[in-house]
């Protein structure tokens, strides 16, 4: 009786084997390896042996202790086969449905791409590919086939060598080229397509499958799905990276212009009294609005690197700016019951400098209870 490593190695065999008898197996494969485009191509194998529907995939010590989420009790793991050791063995992954959030917990960062991240991802691809094409769609597919053409040269010579006993043994060097070229392009462009947004089944039909039919070989589908896998996942790891980049510089700057926009609506109410017509005493909020970013920058240089980057920075100053307005009314108050200001008509200059004196040691407790403490 075979055992458990055994077992999945006939699984993953089995399912590569129908790759090339049945075209919508191989294009199904490509829509859920898109997803997972980090794994390599034998884990994205038995994923999609397993559960073909998974999108976001973790060992369990990542989601318990990095994602802050447990694996549900009864939950089944995806199990994948590890060579490193020298002989198979298996360890296994979770999907993100497989488990629930505890407090605080994060959720996978599953980007896409809508009309107003097009350009910059297009603009990227110019830059890094070299190619220019009217549609997003076509400028995609332009990439996957440079990609393909680079893979060839890189590792042509070990391709040749995996075509012993598949139909590829039926052509020539030339051939076997073509037709490699053809079907790993096909399955780059179907897979950047899909994880683009854009419906892969509009750009192929029956056809295009027809040089995968080719590669009847446990070797030569190996072959195929590695190029695929590590085109793909070259090029996408590049969009991810700026995508998020994109909407985080974006964030940013609406975040800071709304800070920019808030703090000028305050300028303009004139400066805090504890009495309405107290026009002379400074602004509540400035000490804060000046020694807040500055001492999250010295002092605690994670946290505001994190916030300026997620965008929760400057609507975080902005939250500080208006509990220190609150918070300096308040303690006016109890300051001047505690030591009654001068007569303002009679004594002007001491009345000011006694309100002055007073909102110094307010500005002082506010500092010290909404940044330094």
């Amino acid at each position: 009786m075979p055992n458990k490593t055994e077992e999945y190695l006939a699984l993953a065999c089995k399912t590569a084997d129908s790759f090339s008898r049945q075209w919508e197996h191989w294009a199904e494969f490509l829509i859920t390896a898109a997803r997972l485009y980090k794994y390599s191509y034998p884990d994205q194998l038995m994923i999609y042996a397993q559960r073909p529907d998974a999108t976001a995939c973790a060992e369990y010590d990542v989601w318990n202790n990095k994602m802050n989420r447990y694996v549900r009790r009864g939950s089944k793991g995806i199990a994948l086969l590890d060579e490193s050791g020298g002989y198979p063995h298996l360890h296994y992954v979770f999907d993100v449905s497989d488990t629930a959030p505890r407090r605080n917990a994060l959720y996978p960062d599953l980007w896409q791409i809508n009309e107003s991240l097009k350009e910059p991802v297009r603009s990227m691809l110019a830059e890094n590919y070299g190619v220019h094409s009217e549609s997003f769609g076509q400028q995609l597919a332009d990439v996957a086939g440079k990609l393909v053409q680079s893979y060839w040269d890189n590792n042509s010579s070990d391709i040749l060598g995996i075509v012993d006993g598949s139909y590829l043994m039926s052509y020539d060097d030339a051939g076997r080229e073509l037709q490699f070229k053809s079907a790993a392009a096909m399955g780059v462009t179907y897979m950047l397509l899909e994880r683009c947004g854009l419906d892969p089944a509009g750009w192929f039909d029956e056809k295009d499958f027809q040089a995968v039919y080719d590669f009847t070989t446990p070797s030569a589908v190996y072959a195929l799905g590695t190029a695929v896998s590590d085109c793909s996942r070259e090029v996408l790891r590049q969009i991810e990276r700026t995508v998020k980049t994109t909407i985080r510089r974006r964030n940013i700057e609406r975040s800071q212009e709304e800070y920019e926009q808030q703090s000028e609506l305050h300028e303009d109410r004139g400066l805090f009294s504890a009495e309405p017509d107290l026009e002379s005493a400074p602004e509540a909020a400035e000490p804060v609005r000046k020694d807040a970013p500055n001492y999250l920058m010295g002092q605690r240089p994670v946290v505001y690197s994190t916030m300026l980057l997620n965008g929760t920075l400057y609507p975080h100053l902005w939250e500080m700016e208006q509990t220190a307005e609150n918070r300096m009314q308040q303690l006016m108050k109890e300051l001047l019951e505690r030591n009654p200001a001068p007569d303002k008509e009679k004594k002007q200059m001491a009345w000011v400098q006694h309100m002055n004196s007073l909102k110094a040691q307010a500005e002082e407790m506010i500092l010290t209870e909404l940044i330094y403490s």
